[in-house]
């Protein structure tokens, strides 16, 4: 069967792709008239035998690939601290290619979902793929902005940065708990206006140099990240009390998909202020690369339950084997390795996370008769006649599909 063939999937989600359909709300002023249109204007460029995964995965390896290229500058986000030499600040053309990428990484994430319509390769294995490399990307589009600042008088400590990554992090998972209880995803404003607002910040970084920004970083991103999350449990409640329409059987249930997310974030909170070595100070990339590869795992566990309509289970491996650790380095019982055993654990994790994507991804394409990167199987399909996904009836007047 071969390593990639383990199938994570049982019976009751397969069957519960089956009857997928999807229903995605996105009334931000900045998507309707500047992203929607241009998109769908740029979309006409691509050839139609380009597969709309390719372009998923492009754009994820273009946000990746600029945050390791940071990294690798900037491993300790320390080179452009006050206290640093000018010979020892981060080159200003990676600011450039940061914006570059930045905006290439929107582009193809916006518009995948838009070649798959015009291509006849609309389904639920894309939209698990789009969303499941989203999860990954909170990490370089939350920490790679932070090297312009470096650590010291003007920025914030590891620990606040990542009290400012959890805070991003979970804006991402109340958006599909809010589709898991609602059964619509209700885009973020504040999506597409962060990608936009990147994209100048590097600009500008880059013409004007880090210097111009050496300035106190305040709450803003807590005070964003709390309104989204306000506007989650309004929709929330009004599906619950309104309009009836909850699709959850009690309050526990409802609630379940916050308790994975909150143990991994308390748990890092945890780790973070009473590590024997001040783990997060020593070796802050790895740490919150660990973080977040945990984080992925448990979206996308919680947007397969909201796809298949099954009940989300409370743990997973990679959070169990990561509260174990966390939990064991605070007990001291790793002593000097603490630095030593994070390295190994991230990369278990990102191992452990890439085999289930990787599985999922190929059950759901052997159970659908598609390839993940390829339109071949169109050929094929049309003879027999596609499946043809459509938003339920009742939203084609305000909802603009996006994945």
């Amino acid at each position: 069967m071969g390593i990639f063939y383990r199938r994570y999937l049982d019976s009751a989600k397969l069957k519960g792709f089956d009857s997928y359909r999807y229903a995605c709300v996105d009334t931000s002023p900045i998507a309707v008239y500047i992203s929607h249109p241009f998109w769908n204007w740029f979309v006409q460029f691509y050839p139609l035998w380009l597969a709309p995964n390719v372009l998923t995965f492009v754009g994820f390896a273009f946000v990746m690939g600029c945050y390791f290229l940071v990294s690798y500058l900037d491993p300790f986000l320390d080179a452009n601290s006050v206290s640093s030499l000018e010979d020892q600040w981060l080159p200003n053309w990676i600011w450039l290619l940061c914006s570059v990428c930045t905006f290439l990484g929107h582009l193809l994430d916006g518009t995948d979902g838009k070649q798959a319509r015009r291509t006849g390769a609309s389904g639920p294995t894309g939209e698990l793929f789009d969303h499941g490399l989203d999860s990954w990307s909170t990490v370089p589009f939350t920490l790679t902005i932070f090297s312009i600042f470096g650590r010291g008088e003007f920025s914030v400590s590891p620990v606040r940065l990542l009290g400012i990554l959890i805070s991003v992090q979970m804006v991402f998972i109340a958006t599909h708990w809010e589709k898991y209880n609602t059964g619509i995803l209700y885009l973020s404003w504040g999506y597409d206006a962060s990608q936009y607002g990147l994209v100048i910040f590097y600009l500008l970084t880059y013409f004007i140099g880090h210097r111009w920004f050496q300035f106190y970083v305040n709450n803003y991103f807590f005070v964003i990240c709390v309104l989204s999350l306000i506007v989650s449990i309004y929709n929330i409640m009004h599906c619950y009390f309104t309009s009836k329409s909850g699709k959850q059987s009690s309050l526990y249930e409802a609630l379940l998909p916050l308790l994975p997310p909150i143990l991994l974030f308390t748990t890092s909170l945890y780790w973070a202020l009473y590590s024997p070595t001040s783990i997060i100070d020593k070796a802050p990339r790895i740490f919150f690369w660990s973080m977040g590869v945990v984080f992925s795992n448990i979206a996308v566990h919680l947007i397969i339950n909201q796809m298949s309509n099954t009940r989300v289970e409370p743990f997973n491996g990679l959070l169990f084997l990561y509260v174990l650790i966390a939990v064991s380095a605070v007990q001291g019982y790793f002593g000097e390795y603490e630095l030593l055993i994070l390295q190994y654990l991230a990369l278990l994790l990102t191992a452990g996370h890439i085999h289930y994507g990787i599985c999922v991804v190929q059950q759901l394409c052997s159970h659908f008769k598609i390839y993940a990167f390829s339109l071949d199987y169109l050929k094929h399909k049309r003879r027999d006649g596609p499946k043809v996904y459509e938003l339920p009836s009742g939203f084609q007047n305000h909802v603009l599909q996006t994945v």
